[in-house]
Parts: structure tokens; sequence; C-alpha cells
């Protein structure tokens, strides 16, 4: 992690033009203090433009903060859409969904934690919108590898435990962990599957 706290976040990250640029720039910002810790000052530092610039685009910090989770929350999803392709067995899909989060947690760990860590830390009426409209993205994951794979028993339990097992994965990786714990949700997932 050295390196990537030497560069500012337009340095490591892609962007096409400006308006990308201060986006990258301050998922980086918020995820380092959140909404109220971070300034539009630590932002422009991030993006490597001038505050201004920022303004001109997004007229204030709580529509470039909403405009941060939006881009960020697409993109992990379109990412994950594409590392989980369609398997053999409902156990390989799921294995597939756990294999996309570590990846995206593993590449992009700043955008990572604006969504899973922070968001319950953001404006009340921001995070509200935000659940509205996208919280349910994981459970369509979800039930996309159930459809393709019907069970023929405990199917409730089993989604259940899916969507749950995945979510405390999820949330895993947006705290911090406990060094000597080394748990394997998926391997858990799959002994509770063979049991019902």
């Amino acid at each position: 992690m050295g390196k990537r706290e030497e560069k500012s976040a337009w340095q490591i990250y892609k962007w096409r033009d400006s308006k990308e640029r201060i986006l990258v720039g301050a998922t980086v910002a918020f995820s380092r203090k959140g909404f109220y810790g971070t300034s539009v000052r630590e932002i422009s530092l991030e993006a490597g433009l001038e505050q201004p610039s920022i303004y001109h685009h997004f007229h204030s910090k709580e529509n470039l903060y909403w405009c941060c989770l939006r881009a960020t929350h697409l993109f992990m999803v379109r990412n994950m859409r594409r590392r989980i392709t369609k398997k053999n067995s409902l156990i390989e899909e799921i294995r597939a969904m756990f294999h996309a989060i570590t990846w995206f947690h593993k590449e992009y760990p700043e955008f990572f934690s604006l969504l899973f860590a922070l968001i319950y830390s953001s404006p009340k009426e921001i995070g509200d919108r935000y659940t509205a409209l996208y919280g349910g993205d994981i459970f369509e994951i979800v039930d996309r590898a159930f459809e393709r794979h019907p069970t023929t028993s405990a199917r409730l339990e089993k989604y259940s435990l899916t969507v749950h097992t995945f979510y405390s994965y999820i949330l895993a990786y947006s705290g911090r962990q406990p060094e000597k714990i080394r748990v394997s949700y998926f391997q858990a997932l799959r002994k509770l599957f063979k049991v019902l």
C-alpha cells in the first residue's frame, strides 16, 4: 500500500476526462475520512485539479459524494457481473461471487471502503437514497444464480444462507479483521449446503 499512498488518486486509477478524474479523487478522499471528515481541498489534491473545477462539475460536496457512491457502485456491480460467469452448478457460481468480491477489494480497496464501510456514516438522506436504489443489487446476483440452478431441497434456507454469508463476507472486508482469525465463508457455506 506504500506506493498508493505516495501518489494521488488521479495518478493511480484510470480516468477519461476531468469529471471522472474528480470522481476518482473524491472517492479515494471520502474513503479515508468519510463525508464529514473530508474537505473539498483534500478532494482537489487527490484529483489533481483546483477546487473551482470541482464546483463547476458537481456544484456541492453532497452532490459529489452522491455521484461517487453511485459511480462506484455501478462500477463494482458491472465488474462483478463480468467476473461471475454462468457455471455448471450453483455452488460454483457462489464461489465465483466470493472470488469477485475478493478481486474487487484487492484491485480497488478505496472504492470498496466507500461503498461498504462508510455508507453508514453518510448524511442520512444520501445513505437512505443509496440503499433504496441499489441495496438489492447483491440480492439480484444471488437470485440469478438460484434461477439458473434450482435446488431440489431447502431452497429458501440455502438462498438465505447464501445472501447472509455473502453480506458477512463483504462486511468482513470492509472492517478490520483480527489477524489470527481465518474464516473461509465459502467453505462454511458449502458445508451447510451439504447438511440441508
